[in-house]
């Protein structure tokens, strides 16, 4: 698989995350440096979810296709594989852009290590192959700027 690093226009799209742990976070705080319109969907979250994430939007219940309806794409990062994949599957009829979280192969993108500096985004892919490199490149690259070599 290939992907292609992009830089995507997210003015006017809503975002959702379906899962409530500690990965559906993980995103929601990336995401919220270059928007607020997330929504949160899970039939049960961890609690320091609601303490971080003051500005996202949460919904609490069990995944239903129509879930889907008025986002236009989706992060699925919930630990059951077969709803993972049944709600790729119906993300992607609805043409929705979709990532499920460690599963590349069943996603229309993925997410790179992302440092981000006032106007200034660095994403740093590995094509999903080496996250760990991915992420020790993105944190040396935070480095240089945070201490003023860049």
């Amino acid at each position: 698989m290939q992907f292609l690093p992009v830089a995507l226009n997210i003015t006017g799209k809503r975002i959702l995350i379906i899962g409530g742990g500690k990965v559906a976070l993980k995103k929601a705080k990336i995401l919220l440096n270059y928007t607020d319109d997330i929504t949160l969907l899970a039939k049960d979250f961890l609690e320091e979810i609601f303490s971080e994430l003051k500005e996202v939007k949460f919904i609490k219940k069990e995944y239903q296709k129509n879930d889907l309806n008025g986002f236009s794409i989706v992060y699925i990062c919930t630990n059951d594989e077969d709803l993972n994949r049944q709600i790729a599957e119906d993300a992607k009829k609805l043409g929705l852009l979709v990532n499920v979280c460690d599963r590349k192969e069943i996603s229309d993108f993925i997410s790179p290590a992302i440092y981000k500096k006032d106007n200034m985004s660095i994403a740093v892919s590995s094509n999903g192959e080496d996250v760990k490199k991915s992420v020790f490149i993105r944190d040396r690259i935070k480095e240089l700027f945070e201490n003023g070599n860049i």
